[in-house]
């Protein structure tokens, strides 16, 4: 989604965190009742030139474009498969795509940090829509998580996934987009007190050697692209 972990995060041990036992759904295949949070989705417009510029050079500007749009695609189709409130949170002019589903805010200015603390100024879990990985289980897990914050790690350094209770003081300090973003949160949530919750972790689509694992492990509308980019079709 937005950062950068160290080798073998996924086998990270943190003091003082709680661990999740998934899956949480019931027999019936809904959640349990438990207090849910909100979900915001934290994206670019997927416009040729704006999005996805590292992966310009290997597709082409409408071809990372519509690589983008298709990985915003199979991230609502997530969200949307929980049943839990949701709304989009966009950098870029809204106006230049017309796929929304639900409502959308913009963007606020300055760093990750600011925009993180905006799109969760009432709570709730942001994700992005470049980890192809995320699954429901860990979603829900997230939402229902009693923890002050929950977070899920990127293998390359950051997180795919993130929630919190209050974002008051929480992203304060965080190096973005380094292999330490992700192991400088975590001491950020240790030294305001915040109960941690950790989740199985995943991975995020930044460069042209990860469209190879992508083309395997992505969802229903990347899966489209990539077939329609084999015939020829994509943009």
């Amino acid at each position: 989604f937005f950062f950068q972990a160290e080798d073998g995060i996924r086998d990270h041990c943190v003091t003082g965190v709680q661990t999740c036992a998934l899956p949480i759904c019931t027999d019936a295949g809904g959640m349990l009742d438990l207090p849910l949070r909100p979900v915001v989705v934290m994206m670019r417009v997927p416009e040729a030139g704006r999005c996805k510029t590292r992966l310009i050079p290997v597709l082409g500007a409408e071809g990372a474009a519509g690589l983008a749009a298709a990985m915003a695609l199979d991230t609502f189709r997530l969200v949307e498969s929980i049943g839990v409130p949701w709304k989009i949170a966009v950098e870029g002019d809204a106006g230049r795509w017309e796929r929304w589903p639900v409502a959308v805010e913009p963007q606020a200015p300055g760093d990750l940090g600011a925009r993180l603390r905006h799109a969760l100024r009432d709570g709730g879990v942001a994700i992005g829509t470049d980890s192809p990985t995320l699954s429901r289980d860990i979603l829900e897990a997230a939402v229902v998580s009693t923890a002050e914050v929950v977070i899920a790690p990127a293998e390359d350094g950051g997180y795919v996934l993130i929630g919190c209770d209050d974002p008051a003081g929480l992203f304060e300090g965080i190096p973005w987009s380094t292999e330490t973003t992700f192991s400088a949160q975590i001491a950020r949530i240790h030294a305001l007190g915040r109960r941690l919750e950790i989740l199985p972790g995943g991975w995020d689509v930044d460069r042209a050697g990860d469209l190879a694992r992508l083309q395997a492990e992505g969802g229903p509308a990347v899966r489209r692209w990539f077939e329609d980019a084999r015939r020829g079709r994509a943009g």
